[in-house]
């Protein structure tokens, strides 16, 4: 049942893989976004009804990981933007941390790599897809989520992780009610964008801690640090509060789920 769409969905998201990859301009933030979404997308597929072991070989991992630093500075300076943040010396230490991630893309980026990837993509064998299979992979995914936010105090790194079972979750659900895997009217697509909006928007503001931090170790003149201190300890505020709340959001999903 729908073995050949799955494929053409396959071959479709590996070609965007690519070809967003090999724009002169991908380093435009709409660029690099669709890129880790395609990326994301054929490995929920791979997640849902594919063989075991890697997905994505080693040499293309790095180019990956490279990818999603310059992500993260892409969407704080978009922040720092959006909210007014008036703190000059750290949005251009970000502006100088994208420039030298662009220039590592630049050094790593191998066209070779990603037609290899491609083609592997594409010969990879994945099991039939079927309503029961959909079912059966989210219980699982919602049983991981549970695992986590179970414990007294998860860590950051584990709300970070639980954003990744939502996202398989959320394409496969999206692509099961396009293909008569589920319900068209089935609500779940919407609660786990949602989901997966608000921890993302937990992990953007750790990274931003994390960047700000960076940058508040490297500035030598203490004066120049209350400006950055004083932000720091409004985000981490904000981080506490926020993972209060997503955690308590997250518990509420188990529990109807």
């Amino acid at each position: 049942m729908h073995r050949k769409k799955l494929y053409r969905s396959v071959r479709k998201l590996s070609m965007g893989i690519r070809q967003r990859a090999g724009t002169s301009a991908f380093f435009d933030a709409e660029d690099v976004h669709t890129f880790r979404t395609n990326v994301k997308k054929v490995r929920a597929f791979f997640h849902w009804l594919g063989k075991k072991g890697h997905l994505l070989p080693s040499s293309f991992k790095e180019t990956y990981r490279i990818s999603g630093q310059i992500r993260d500075v892409q969407v704080l300076l978009q922040y720092l933007e959006e909210q007014g943040v008036s703190n000059s010396g750290f949005s251009a230490w970000l502006r100088e941390n994208a420039d030298r991630l662009q220039q590592l893309w630049d050094d790593n980026y191998d066209p070779a790599v990603f037609r290899q990837l491609q083609r592997s993509l594409q010969r990879t064998a994945l099991r039939r897809p079927s309503p029961c299979r959909l079912r059966s992979f989210v219980h699982k995914k919602v049983k991981t989520i549970e695992s986590i936010v179970a414990l007294p105090a998860p860590a950051d790194e584990d709300l970070h992780n639980i954003r990744k079972e939502l996202k398989d979750m959320y394409f496969i659900y999206l692509w099961g009610q396009k293909n008569n895997c589920a319900d068209e009217e089935d609500p779940m697509p919407d609660e786990l964008k949602k989901l997966g909006e608000l921890c993302g928007q937990f992990n953007d503001k750790r990274i931003a801690l994390d960047l700000l931090e960076a940058y508040i170790q490297q500035m030598s003149a203490p004066e120049d640090r209350q400006e950055s201190e004083t932000l720091q300890r409004q985000w981490e505020e904000e981080r506490l509060a926020g993972k209060k709340q997503l955690l308590q959001t997250l518990r509420d999903f188990v529990a109807r789920s």
